[in-house]
């Protein structure tokens, strides 16, 4: 009698079958992953960079200093210009020794600032700081409402464009 051996293991057509399918598996997993990976950029930089975090720095900056101004005293120098007078320490002060200049700039109208500085007697003084708060500016406006000042902003970057409409109420006499 003759005797047949046996072999075990896979022959060559099963073998590049197995890579085959396998190749296409991992092809397509890295195809997700990738485009997975690319819209979390995306969504990562339109909420921390670009239009949104300039609308947001604007909306903090101008809500903190308009709640602080006198009611009294602020002017407006146009409609994207804007000038109000607060108190350093409401406790301590009996009239408003600092000020704050919103503005949109005149040699880079895309550009929105602010300008802290010291007033005295009637007088505004030393420039303490001037903050450049948004770029890719369009559209700015001040406009007063009962009681407070309302800030229309829009910006575009290119990839995005948002509005900021907010309004401050002047609590201080």
């Amino acid at each position: 009698m003759k005797k047949t051996r046996s072999y075990f293991g896979f022959t060559i057509t099963e073998l590049i079958l197995a890579i085959a399918v396998s190749s296409i598996i991992v092809l397509a997993l890295g195809a997700v992953m990738l485009d997975t990976q690319r819209g979390w950029i995306d969504s990562y930089a339109k909420v921390h960079g670009g239009a949104t975090t300039d609308a947001a720095v604007v909306k903090t900056a101008f809500d903190r200093v308009v709640r602080k101004a006198s009611r009294a005293l602020y002017h407006f120098n146009g409609s994207d210009d804007i000038t109000v007078y607060y108190y350093d320490n409401w406790l301590t002060s009996t009239e408003p020794d600092r000020y704050a200049r919103f503005f949109r700039s005149v040699d880079t109208p895309s550009e929105m600032s602010v300008q802290h500085g010291l007033y005295e007697g009637g007088v505004k003084k030393d420039v303490i700081s001037d903050i450049l708060l948004a770029s890719n500016v369009t559209d700015l406006e001040f406009m007063p409402i009962s009681g407070g000042i309302q800030i229309k902003l829009a910006l575009d970057d290119g990839r995005e464009n948002t509005t900021v409409l907010s309004t401050a109420i002047l609590h201080n006499e």
